[in-house]
């Protein structure tokens, strides 16, 4: 389990953008985000390798406004993914984003 968070860690901090502005795809970037954290949510907490799988096809498609050049949208996505998660699952959430333990 300690090797999941590890991945899942980078992954999320490889989520991250740096951009204000808004993109024409921010909606889609929001609602992929959104979809992706509930797919993770879904997910047997136990079974590491499918965690792992829904960590990495979240990342996959957040990738894709990142190929984009679209650092809206990848901060869009990341907003979306985080906030979702947060409120649908407190203890992922921070298991994944311990930076952010209050």
């Amino acid at each position: 389990m300690r090797h999941l968070l590890y991945i899942v860690a980078i992954a999320a901090l490889l989520m991250g953008g740096c951009s204000e502005k808004k993109s024409p795809l921010d909606a889609e970037a929001r609602d992929s985000g959104m979809r992706a954290a509930a797919a993770l949510v879904a997910v047997d907490h136990t079974d590491t390798m499918a965690m792992e799988r829904a960590v990495i096809d979240a990342k996959a498609k957040q990738s894709m406004y990142a190929l984009q050049r679209d650092s809206a949208a990848v901060r869009a996505f990341d907003e979306a993914f985080r906030s979702y998660l947060k409120e649908k699952d407190r203890s992922l959430y921070f298991s994944i984003f311990p930076e952010d333990k209050e």
